[in-house]
């Protein structure tokens, strides 16, 4: 089982710093030592010769069923490791992070402190993932075993009561807890505490961790009670909601393996066991459950760094601050620029076995949604490896915002698709404002000039005042936009090529465009409430002329709702609330192309779900557009 949750300080400076290390070193020792004194009576009474006798009597068949039942907990443990390794998106392939985890619980909670000893073993085993994440991955592995194991008792104390009363108000605000962190994951995924962002699993992955804390729970109580004499101790039934509430002791003392509150704990909650019967037994269970595997996770330790074939390595995702000068290239050749959004907000880049950047992903609740298309346009390897990494997050993968073309590689692989947007693209070198579509824009672009309107595109932003119609543009239309949609952040608007629209001294609105070696593409509108009619179109206009003296090939005005039937009530919903009044008229005065444009799930229910999740994402964006990679233009 995952090993308890205490830690120490490595290192030290002064004496007050060496005080706290050493405190922290001799508290297990005292809470041990409290639990022997509490308990007195009952262990005074134990004849050491009875436990002999006990152990004497346990048979070769006992000792089989106790280690089947360890390797069975171990086959668990070492899952456990795998799942978080995948919900990190470490990159380690499964059999390495198995491997590792199965030897670094195996020998931490035998050595205790639990945290500093797993972090040890890991990043020996694992040396790639560093002394930082060899650490955040046991602590994290300590505290939701903690969390699984407090759910689990908790559901078995419903079932069958522990004869002390106190532990009925706990059992049920665990399950409280429990029930609020389901609803958070549906409906609230993305918190802040401390100033730190925190997304919680999805529902698949809390479910499994559960399942596999409750199955090593289940198979370490099995192994002691296999090897059990007969006759001293009631039923399994009866016998397992005080095996979990021990256990429990001996995590939070912080005692390797729990020694001395375990045993106490176990003799108070079966005071109808024979004694030396049971303490003989729990002798035999700490050889085989404890000793056994800390011997072999040490031998595994002591050959050092565990093999990752790359074969069966996943795609890692990337985050924009660690990308190499070539994986930038890579996200600025992309397809469409809207790959440019890797650098806005909560975005990765998933890369492919080579470390290229091959996908724009999201995290939601529940979904790891792709957005837009491969960036290196092999489109079914491509949605292969999403799809994989999407199960090692255990999340539904979804394709947002899709070709047709991609759309039509998910239909084969089993995904129902439907349109979600319309895209209005043209080519910059073709567009003319005096061709018969544009008899509108024409109107507009008189009324601007009229009003005295000058664009311009400076490479030094007036960032505060661009802030102040930011802001006032907000108030007016019910707060910014998000995931998708572009958000205001000074930092990623100097990646962007940004048009200003000014009347004399005063900026009244400005636009902004992801810029690539193939596509420039609308990002970001914004303008004053007073601002002249026409003044958008003007940007946009400036903005295509600039495009067709540098030779782009296609400049997108970005997408706005599908406009035809939509089969999903939570689609429709969702464009009811996305299309603003007037956009798609706004955008037809380009006379632009349309591409229909997809979402994409493995089924109607995923597809709904991930609607709904990405609706959320939209129109509750975080408070800040979050980190991002240095400008550069």
């Amino acid at each position: 089982m995952p090993t308890d949750a205490s830690g120490m300080q490595i290192t030290a400076n002064g004496p007050l710093r060496g005080g706290k290390t050493l405190l922290r070193r001799a508290a297990p020792l005292i809470i041990a030592g409290l639990f022997v004194l509490v308990m007195q009576d009952r262990l005074s009474g134990i004849d050491r010769a009875e436990v002999m006798q006990g152990l004497r009597a346990i048979s070769a068949g006992q000792w089989a069923q106790a280690m089947l039942a360890t390797a069975l907990s171990f086959w668990a443990v070492a899952r456990y490791d795998g799942l978080l390794h995948g919900l990190l998106g470490t990159g380690v392939p499964a059999r390495a992070a198995r491997l590792s985890g199965a030897s670094a619980i195996a020998v931490s909670q035998t050595l205790g402190f639990g945290i500093v000893s797993g972090t040890l073993v890991r990043w020996r085993m694992l040396p790639g993932l560093g002394s930082a994440g060899a650490a955040r991955l046991s602590a994290l592995v300590a505290a939701s075993f903690l969390a699984g194991w407090a759910v689990f008792t908790a559901l078995v104390l419903v079932v069958r009561p522990a004869p002390v009363a106190w532990l009925g108000p706990f059992q049920w605000g665990v399950l409280a807890a429990a029930a609020g962190a389901v609803m958070l994951s549906l409906c609230a995924p993305r918190l802040v505490l401390f100033g730190r962002a925190l997304r919680l699993p999805s529902l698949r992955a809390m479910g499994t961790l559960l399942a596999l804390t409750a199955l090593d729970c289940l198979a370490a109580g099995a192994a002691l009670y296999a090897v059990l004499p007969p006759g001293t101790a009631p039923g399994f039934a009866l016998f397992l909601p005080a095996f979990l509430i021990a256990l429990g002791a001996g995590l939070l003392s912080g005692t390797p393996g729990g020694v001395g509150p375990f045993e106490v704990t176990l003799l108070a909650l079966l005071p109808q066991a024979d004694n030396a019967a049971l303490l003989g037994g729990v002798l035999v269970w700490r050889a085989v459950y404890y000793a056994l595997p800390s011997c072999l996770g040490a031998a595994a330790c002591a050959r050092g760094r565990v093999a990752e074939g790359e074969r069966d390595k996943p795609g890692r995702p990337l985050t924009p601050q660690s990308l190499t000068q070539g994986q930038r290239g890579t996200l600025f050749n992309a397809p469409r620029a809207e790959a440019q959004l890797a650098y806005q907000g909560d975005k990765r880049l998933l890369a492919d076995g080579r470390d290229r950047p091959e996908w724009v992903i999201a995290r939601t609740g529940q979904t790891l949604v792709a957005l837009g298309e491969p960036l290196l346009g092999d489109h079914g390897p491509a949605l292969d490896r999403l799809i994989t990494h999407a199960r090692a997050a255990y999340r539904a993968p979804c394709l947002y915002k899709c070709s047709a073309r991609m759309a039509a590689v998910a239909r084969r692989r089993g995904f129902a698709a439907l349109p979600i947007a319309r895209e209005a693209r043209l080519v910059p070198a073709s567009f003319a404002v005096q061709a018969p579509g544009c008899r509108q824009l024409r109107r507009k672009l008189r009324k601007a000039e009229q009003a005295g309107l000058r664009i311009e595109a400076p490479r030094h932003l007036p960032i505060a005042r661009m802030r102040a119609v930011n802001a006032a543009w907000c108030a007016e239309n019910g707060g910014a936009r998000g995931f998708s949609m572009g958000m205001f952040c000074p930092r990623h608007l100097a990646r962007q090529r940004v048009f200003l629209a000014w009347i004399g001294d005063d900026l009244i609105g400005f636009a902004s465009f992801h810029v690539g070696a193939r596509e420039q593409t609308l990002d970001l509108m914004r303008q004053r409430g007073d601002a002249p009619d026409g003044t958008m179109h003007a940007l946009i206009a400036a903005a295509i002329a600039r495009a067709a003296a540098e030779g782009c090939p296609r400049l997108s005005l970005a997408a706005v709702p599908y406009d035809g039937p939509l089969a999903s009530a939570v689609l429709a919903r969702l464009r009811h609330r996305l299309a603003p009044a007037g956009l798609r008229q706004f955008k037809s005065a380009f006379a632009p192309e349309w591409e229909t444009l997809y979402i994409a799930a493995p089924s109607r229910l995923a597809l709904a779900v991930a609607g709904a999740e990405i609706a959320r994402e939209i129109l509750r964006p975080p408070a800040e557009p979050g980190q991002y990679a240095p400008a550069s233009r």
